[in-house]
């Protein structure tokens, strides 16, 4: 970390030196990379219209020997053995014999086993979600589909991701690890009792990060860059997000502190502190600005932007508050001192020196003040805008206590976002083309039953439940008229509709 400034939001921001190529939020196929040059050239209005019709990418997937799970062509029909994704024999696009059958499932159950599913009307589109992030998560994924037909079998090839790593979603431009999504598969996991699977995927992360604290956009099953698309800086946000919810035991992290958590409650979670130290200087490091907001920057819709996001600023807080309540647990050892003590003051040992737990208490205070002084009174997706998008989720329950003025906009959201199946775009601005996104529906429908405003989130699950594939997945898109898109499942979604079933179950 250190003291050096980062650029003020207010200030000009240069175009980036090499494209993004809206790879997953915003494709509706997947594109190949364009030079940052050639990016720059095609102008906005082409990017954003000019554009096939999604197609589903994928049906599901399916578990079978060994572990392999293999995405399943669109229109491939299976029967799963409840609980898993395990083909049943009446009807198996795997052809598994009985002993290869009787060994996933055994496989599949021992690893759920200690699940507390929430109980009532979402429990079994709980169990559905629950058992397809466990399939995403640490797979040897087949790089060929199982076919819908009784075409030639698929190669056995297949990608090893190592324990703890999250794949998007089992199909071409899906199949990497982004830590947003994994951040929200480790509060899910940890939320339905699976503790271990939950601390797997954050020491994944912790593997993955930055020297400086922060991370790269997402990560191939080797855990290297695939592609030259900028750093997204919530990453090091949703990290101490979660982590700080896995150590609460599933609980919100205190907006601007709250008690710290109790070390007696950590056990062997040391390895973790380091990791975290650096996230909490990469954060404080960002927010140095004269306004106390990150920089300009990619967030969760995965393009080039010359003004800071809600979707950025928003993890960058929530991350801040993570901090605090592990300054007091995990990062009791690794705390400054003396209050006030520069960023980068050296610490004893090894380990990252990290701000004061009064110096982190401040930055959350100033960078709260900072989002509700410029968001406000629009809580736009953009500094001093009104075009609200799903971020306005972020700065309330159960991420954090409601910034002041935000509730107006939160209420109205999703009236401003839903397109024409029922779902919701990822926020009132994005391109009319009727297009509904699972995750940002998903989100609404957790945040809406953390307020308390369960007609709101029962609706949404609804919606979810019933635009499923024909195998049961959550895709990541729908269509106009009904129909599932993109690939299926996706991971993200997956966890928010197990932490919404959550909330709803209470």
């Amino acid at each position: 970390m250190g003291d050096a400034c980062a650029p003020d939001p207010a200030a000009p921001v240069e175009e980036p030196s090499c494209g993004t190529g809206t790879l997953r939020r915003r494709s509706a196929i997947a594109l190949p990379l364009l030079a940052g040059g050639a990016l720059a050239a095609i102008p906005a209005i082409t990017r954003l219209t000019a554009r096939p019709e999604p197609t589903l990418l994928s049906e599901g997937l399916a578990v079978g020997a060994g572990g392999l799970v293999r995405p399943l062509a669109p229109g491939a029909s299976v029967d799963y053995l409840a609980g898993t994704r395990v083909p049943a024999s009446s009807a198996d696009p795997l052809a598994l014999d009985d002993a290869a059958r009787a060994a996933a499932h055994t496989a599949f159950q021992r690893r759920a086993s200690g699940a507390r599913l929430p109980r009532g009307r979402w429990r079994d589109l709980a169990a559905d979600a629950l058992a397809d992030l466990l399939a995403l998560t640490s797979p040897s994924l087949a790089v060929e589909p199982a076919p819908a037909t009784d075409a030639a079998a698929p190669s056995a090839e297949a990608e090893g991701f190592p324990v703890g790593a999250v794949v998007a979603g089992p199909v071409g431009a899906w199949r990497y690890v982004w830590p947003r999504d994994a951040s929200f598969a480790a509060v899910a996991l940890d939320a339905v009792g699976l503790r271990e699977e939950a601390l797997a995927i954050l020491r994944q992360l912790a593997a993955l990060q930055l020297p400086d604290g922060g991370f790269e956009a997402r990560y191939d099953a080797a855990g290297q860059v695939p592609d030259s698309r900028p750093r997204q800086e919530d990453g090091a946000g949703w990290f101490l997000w979660a982590l700080g919810r896995v150590i609460a035991g599933g609980g919100a992290v205190p907006a601007g502190g709250g008690a710290p958590l109790n070390p007696a409650d950590l056990g062997d979670l040391g390895d973790l502190a380091d990791p975290a130290g650096r996230a909490a200087g990469r954060l404080m490091t960002l927010t140095s600005t004269p306004s106390h907001l990150p920089p300009a920057g990619p967030d969760y819709w995965e393009v080039p932007e010359k003004r800071t996001t809600l979707g950025l600023a928003a993890p960058v807080l929530l991350g801040l508050e993570g901090a605090v309540a592990l300054a007091g647990s995990l990062l009791a050892d690794r705390v400054g001192p003396v209050v006030g003590a520069p960023t980068g003051a050296p610490t004893t040992g090894s380990s990252p020196a990290i701000p004061s737990r009064e110096a982190l208490a401040q930055r959350v205070g100033q960078t709260r003040a900072a989002i509700e002084f410029s968001f406000n009174p629009g809580w736009g997706r953009h500094v001093r805008d009104d075009d609200v998008d799903a971020a306005i989720a972020l700065v309330g329950p159960p991420f954090t206590r409601a910034l002041a003025g935000s509730a107006r906009a939160r209420a109205s959201a999703r009236a401003r976002m839903t397109r024409a199946a029922g779902g919701l775009a990822p926020g009132s601005g994005w391109r009319d083309d009727g297009v509904s996104w699972t995750p940002e529906t998903a989100l609404l429908a957790w945040s809406a039953a953390a307020l308390g405003e369960r007609t709101e989130a029962e609706e949404l699950m609804t919606w979810l439940e019933s635009h499923r594939t024909a195998a049961g997945a959550l895709a990541e898109k729908v269509l106009s008229d009904g129909r599932p898109a993109g690939p299926a499942p996706l991971a993200w979604t997956c966890a928010l509709v197990l932490l919404a079933a959550g909330e709803l179950a209470g």
